[in-house]
C-alpha cells in the first residue's frame, strides 16, 4: 500500500517536470496542463499513467480542440497584468481586490482545465463551470486555496517551479473526480 501512494506521489513531481518543459513556450502552459490533468484522470481510471508519450499526445489532443485553449487563457493573463500594472500606477489599497479576482480566475481556470474532455467545446466547459458553482460551491474555494498556495510556495522558493504544476493539476483533477463537471 506504502508503495502506490509513493508511486503517485513520484507521478506527480514527475508530471510537474514535463508540464514545465512542454510549458517552456509560455502560450502552451494552460494546454499543457489541460494535458496534465487528462493524463492524471486517465490514470485513475485504471489508465497507463504519466509518461512523456501519453502526455504529448494528451497535449496534441488538447492543441486540437480548438485555439481558445491557447487564446483565452493568455488573453487572460495579459488582462491581469494590465490591471496589475494600472493598480501599481494609482497607488496601493486595491491589491487585496486584484489578488480575489485572480485567485477566483485561477480557480475557474483549474475547473475548466480539470473538467475538459475530448469532444467537448470550450465555450461548454466554461458554461458547465460556471452552473456548477451554486451547487457545488466549495470545489472553487478548494482549486482557489491550491492557486493560492502555489504562488506563496513560489514566492517562498522559486526552485519549486520545477515541480508545482504537477501538484496544482493533481488536486484540479481530484476536485473533478469528487465532484465532476456536470457536462
Amino acid at each position: 500500500m506504502r508503495s502506490s501512494r509513493f508511486h503517485l506521489f513520484a507521478d506527480c513531481l514527475l508530471l510537474g517536470v514535463f508540464l514545465l518543459l512542454c510549458s517552456l513556450p509560455v502560450v502552451t502552459a494552460y494546454p499543457a496542463l489541460v494535458a496534465g490533468c487528462t493524463v492524471l484522470r486517465e490514470q485513475a481510471h485504471g489508465g497507463p499513467g504519466v509518461t512523456p508519450a501519453n502526455l504529448l499526445a494528451a497535449l496534441r489532443r488538447v492543441l486540437r480542440s480548438g485555439r481558445a485553449v491557447v487564446l483565452v487563457p493568455a488573453g487572460v493573463v495579459a488582462l491581469l497584468w494590465l490591471d496589475a500594472v494600472a493598480l501599481d500606477a494609482h497607488g496601493p489599497g486595491l491589491g487585496a481586490a486584484f489578488a480575489v479576482a485572480t485567485a477566483i480566475l485561477a480557480a475557474l481556470g483549474l475547473r475548466c482545465a480539470a473538467g475538459w474532455r475530448e469532444g467537448m467545446p470550450w465555450r461548454a466547459v466554461l458554461v458547465a463551470a460556471f452552473r456548477s458553482v451554486p451547487e457545488q460551491p466549495l470545489v472553487p474555494v478548494l482549486l482557489a486555496g491550491s492557486a493560492v498556495a502555489v504562488t506563496v510556495l513560489l514566492t517562498m522558493s522559486p526552485v519549486l517551479l520545477f515541480i508545482v504544476l504537477g501538484p496544482l493539476a493533481l488536486a484540479a483533477t481530484a476536485t473533478d473526480l469528487w465532484r465532476p463537471l456536470p457536462l
